[in-house]
């Protein structure tokens, strides 16, 4: 079946070149690579400079799920739903202890997510799919005590993400794959700041020192090699890169994230 597939588009390529036609693949539809499988890596730009001495001004990226919702029994229901990992990461707690007990830190771990009202059934002229009306996804954390001392060891924490001017990027060469955007970050201490957001799937570990392409962003990592990426440092750490036998986690000394504004492309 497949061998039949290739000579098919083979001999189509092929009449193409010889009849000088073109063959236009159409659309389809607005797609996006759900966070299942592997995160987003989203690569956050402050709008004001002058923010960066704020106490929520410090934001350099971080990993996102993201996902498309449909409803199959209403025409143009998509919806697109973004989960940060600094908000997701505060709905839970898990203790230092041979259980490694899970407590929870909120009653509804959904407030993490915030999930647009549309999500536009075509892309636009440029291959970008307008997601809007996204609620802003507020997280406000218990503080966790040791049970037996009474000691606090995690203070309570509040954090609000509230995206705007989503668009995500849906073309037979990146098919959902990327995304940008604004974010209007607070960290609950009267702080807030505006960044860029481009983003990426799928989330993939770097070594900005290492020689090597597969861990510098390039051929072998995993990446759509058309993408216009780097190993951003600033990020070290927020990757496994390795579990050991001895349970020794080993993190990642950079991320990749796109180079530009989305869409990202070499040679654009």
């Amino acid at each position: 079946m497949s061998k039949r597939i290739s000579i098919a588009v083979a001999l189509l390529g092929a009449a193409g070149i010889i009849s000088g036609c073109q063959f236009e693949q159409p659309s389809a539809g607005c797609q996006v690579q759900d966070a299942d499988f592997a995160n987003w890596q989203a690569a956050y730009t402050l709008k004001n400079p002058a923010d960066a001495s704020k106490s929520c001004g410090a934001l350099k990226g971080e990993a996102l799920g993201v996902f498309k919702y449909v409803d199959p029994d209403k025409p143009s229901s998509n919806r697109l739903g973004i989960r940060p990992e600094g908000a997701a990461a505060l709905t839970e707690y898990t203790m230092d202890d041979e259980d490694e007990t899970v407590v929870a830190r909120v009653d509804n771990p959904a407030v993490a997510t915030s999930l647009s009202a549309t999500l536009a059934d075509e892309p636009d002229a440029n291959g970008l799919c307008a997601a809007t009306n996204f609620p802003t996804a507020t997280v406000s954390a218990r503080e966790v005590r040791n049970a037996a001392t009474g000691e606090v060891l995690v203070a309570a924490q509040t954090v609000s993400y509230s995206f705007s001017d989503v668009q995500v990027y849906s073309h037979p060469s990146a098919p959902g794959t990327q995304l940008r955007g604004t974010l209007k970050y607070s960290d609950g201490a009267g702080c807030e700041a505006e960044y860029a957001v481009n983003a990426f799937w799928p989330q993939t570990g770097c070594d900005p020192e290492s020689d090597d392409p597969s861990e510098t962003c390039g051929a072998g990592s995993g990446i759509n090699p058309d993408f216009d990426v780097r190993c951003e440092a600033a990020l070290a750490n927020t990757i496994v890169q390795q579990v050991k036998a001895d349970g020794t986690v080993v993190m990642w000394p950079g991320a990749c994230v796109l180079s530009k504004t989305a869409p990202s492309f070499k040679n654009q």
